[in-house]
């Protein structure tokens, strides 16, 4: 074997290694992510679109990630990339004065489902993430890329919001 042979070997052997090391660290974060874009995106198909975008741009800046909490920094690609396509939406809704998609909904309780619906996109996301994924304000800050203070009013408005619109003690 020549030494540009054993450097391509080895260089695919590394290339085998991160993609394996990627994979395992990503693989058991699809399915949840998918069922929060859901609710942030308002179907599965473009929960789906954006999940599938997020992993790719994840993989491709792979090698960049400090290694801390994956799950965080795969929420933190997708969120960022639902709300971009969220704006884009509503700027192209706008421009061609049509109305928004119905709401995505789930037959268990649609009057929740219609309520987080109508919560603005991050106060939905700042919301799902501290209650069902159990993350502290500090790391939905993160995430957001906002204040810690911003989501705790975030918190508050959507709880508040989510009391009024299903009349229940939340």
């Amino acid at each position: 074997m020549t030494a540009r042979s054993e450097t391509k070997a080895a260089s695919f052997a590394e290339a085998a290694a991160r993609d394996v090391d990627f994979e395992a660290a990503v693989r058991p974060h699809y399915a949840p992510l998918v069922r929060r874009l859901v609710v942030v995106m308002g179907n599965e198909h473009d929960a789906q679109d954006v999940a599938q975008d997020a992993y790719l741009r994840a993989f491709r800046s792979w090698d960049r990630f400090d290694g801390r909490d994956v799950r965080a920094w795969l929420y933190t690609i997708a969120l960022r990339l639902a709300f971009n396509q969220l704006r884009r939406r509503r700027r192209w809704l706008g421009f061609i004065s049509r109305a928004e998609p119905a709401p995505w909904s789930d037959r268990s309780d649609p009057d929740l489902w219609i309520a987080l619906q109508r919560l603005d996109p991050r106060s939905r996301a700042a919301l799902l993430a501290n209650v069902l994924d159990g993350y502290t304000q500090r790391e939905i800050a993160t995430m957001l890329g906002v204040p810690e203070g911003t989501v705790s009013s975030l918190l508050s408005r959507a709880r508040a919001t989510l009391r009024i619109e299903l009349g229940e003690g939340l």
